[in-house]
C-alpha cells in the first residue's frame, strides 16, 4: 500500500499524508468518514465534486484495500506542516467500528400515536 500511495496519492495528500490539495489524513477529522470501508470507497469511487478521481479503473480491489490500509497507519503521525482539520471528528471503538461521543445514549423515540 505504501508504494502505491507514494506513486499515486502524494501529489494531493502529501508524502506523509499531511495534506496539500487534498485533506490531511493523519488526524481524526474526515470529510467522508475515516473507517477502512469509507476510505476504500473514497479511493474506488472518488469524490468528483471535491476533485478526487475514481481509481477503480487503475487499481484492483486488492490494491485499493492495500492503499486504504496504509492510509489507516498514518493516523496520529503528526507530520510537520500538516494541513488544518477538515470535516468531522471520526473515532472507532475497540472493534474498529465507528463510534461517536454520544454512542452510549439511547436514541430519542417520538410518540407517533394520536392523542385526542
Amino acid at each position: 500500500g505504501a508504494t502505491l500511495y507514494a506513486k499515486n496519492c502524494v501529489a494531493c495528500h502529501g508524502d506523509k499524508g499531511q495534506g496539500g490539495v487534498g485533506p490531511n489524513m493523519t488526524d481524526d477529522y474526515w470529510i467522508h468518514k475515516g473507517g477502512l470501508k469509507d476510505i476504500f470507497y473514497s479511493i474506488k469511487y472518488g469524490w468528483q465534486e471535491k476533485g478526487m478521481k475514481s481509481w477503480k479503473d487503475d487499481f484492483s480491489p486488492g490494491q485499493i484495500a492495500q492503499i486504504a490500509s496504509y492510509i489507516k497507519t498514518l493516523k496520529g503521525t503528526n507530520p510537520p506542516g500538516a494541513k488544518e482539520k477538515q470535516g468531522e471528528l471520526y473515532t472507532e471503538d475497540a472493534a474498529g467500528t465507528a463510534a461517536t461521543a454520544d454512542s452510549t445514549k439511547a436514541p430519542e423515540v417520538k410518540d407517533t400515536t394520536s392523542k385526542k
